[in-house]
């Protein structure tokens, strides 16, 4: 029974021993546990109550969904199938999260904060002259993430709650102004294109109007009556407003129905006048240039509507795209600061001068020791010695 018991009775005393040790050490240096917390817990209270509150304004909206592309239904209308092949076959399904990591790149970009920085006079504010410093000012306070219902948040933190909301509200405001202006989408990108595509189709088929006109007045090859002139000329009018206002409104709108209806009747009245004109021929060689000329007039015609055609398609893969942002949530002015928190502050620079007193008490008491004891001070000069540069 001693010898079962000893060796239990010997750990119970070392562990005494032990705790008794730590304690000893601890009372010893109990001014540094006191003081080292108390003087670094005095520094937190002097430099969180010289920092100023902040308060953050947060502004939660969504990017607008990629649809499928309506270019798929090219392939139903005969007219069309060279237009097919201009667009491609690629639709526009952009997944979401694409287009919440395209429009944070975008918040985050260099254009965005010059555009802040001009719009909200953010170099008299930040009190600087150099607009990459205030860039640096700007990107500080601002926090750009997507949410994890697919929403994107933006959050900006300024020391005036006004100027915070002001600011929050500023990044989605230009964001709405420059999403007419840059092409977030595939759907966007061929509406751009097909507009050039329309505007350059509709310049070729005014300069072959004018170049057909000029060789009639230039050669006689087809003497029209005045009446003629005047209704072909209206008729021109009439399909280049037909087409602009196709552009921005719908076949069922009244006045493209009363536009289109106008046409008709100038079509019709043509055809009648022409059934009286007279053609009289100069030579063979000027009828064979004004069939050239009234070929290529016949082929702009044609690059005419197929533009058209590809514009209306392509406005409406637009509109089904959703091509603007939807504001969720405005920023409105915090009630309540963001920080600084400081009796956490405090708190947590107590404990950590707390922490460090310990580890500091036992540094000393450690080093105490190693001066008292000869075997120590023999080790460590030999340790030195190994340390030395030879």
């Amino acid at each position: 029974m001693l010898t079962t018991d000893t060796p239990k009775e010997n750990m119970g005393k070392e562990f005494e021993i032990n705790l008794l040790d730590v304690a000893i050490v601890l009372a010893k240096h109990i001014k540094l546990l006191v003081a080292l917390p108390i003087i670094t817990g005095i520094i937190a209270v002097i430099v969180t109550f010289q920092s100023p509150d902040i308060y953050t304004a947060d502004t939660t909206f969504m990017p607008p969904k990629q649809a499928a592309s309506a270019s798929s239904m090219l392939s139903s209308l005969s007219a069309m199938g060279s237009l097919s092949a201009m667009l491609g076959e690629g639709g526009g399904g952009g997944s979401m999260s694409g287009a919440n990591d395209m429009y944070i790149v975008f918040l985050n970009s260099r254009t965005m904060q010059d555009a802040m920085i001009n719009r909200f006079n953010l170099l008299d504010i930040y009190k600087t002259k150099s607009k990459q410093s205030a860039r640096r000012a700007l990107a500080g306070q601002t926090t750009v993430k997507t949410t994890k219902e697919g929403l994107i948040l933006l959050q900006v933190t300024d020391t005036n709650p006004k100027r915070a909301t002001m600011l929050a509200n500023g990044y989605v405001e230009l964001l709405l102004e420059k999403s007419n202006e840059r092409a977030f989408s595939d759907a966007s990108q061929r509406r751009l294109a097909a507009e050039q595509e329309f505007l350059n189709a509709k310049n070729t088929l005014a300069d072959a109007e004018i170049a057909i006109k000029q060789l009639q007045e230039k050669t006689g090859l087809i003497v029209v009556g005045p009446q003629i002139s005047m209704l072909q000329g209206m008729i021109n009018s009439t399909e280049r407003q037909l087409a602009d206002m196709s552009i921005s409104t719908t076949p069922n709108n009244p006045d493209y129905i009363k536009t289109r209806q106008k046409l008709a009747n100038l079509q019709a009245e043509i055809g009648k006048a022409q059934a009286g004109s007279k053609y009289v021929s100069k030579a063979p060689e000027r009828i064979l240039d004004f069939t050239h000329k009234t070929r290529d007039l016949k082929y702009a015609e044609a690059l005419y509507q197929m533009a058209l055609q590809q514009l209306t398609v392509a406005r409406i893969d637009e509109a089904k795209s959703g091509a603007s942002i939807q504001v969720v949530d405005r920023a409105l002015v915090p009630e309540q600061k963001s920080g600084p928190f400081r009796s956490t502050t405090i708190l947590i620079t107590g404990v950590a001068g707390l922490f460090a007193a310990v580890v500091l008490s036992f540094i000393i008491e450690a080093y105490d020791r190693v001066q008292t004891n000869t075997e120590s001070i023999a080790q460590l000069k030999t340790i030195r010695n190994y340390l030395r540069w030879k």
